[in-house]
């Protein structure tokens, strides 16, 4: 999983957004 810093989530889909500290484009 890459680090980052989360954007959004959803915990009852297990999906979500993150932000990547190196600025390529959302996960």
């Amino acid at each position: 999983m890459p680090k980052g810093k989360v954007k959004w989530f959803n915990s009852q889909k297990r999906f979500g957004f993150i932000e990547p500290e190196d600025g390529s484009k959302d996960v």
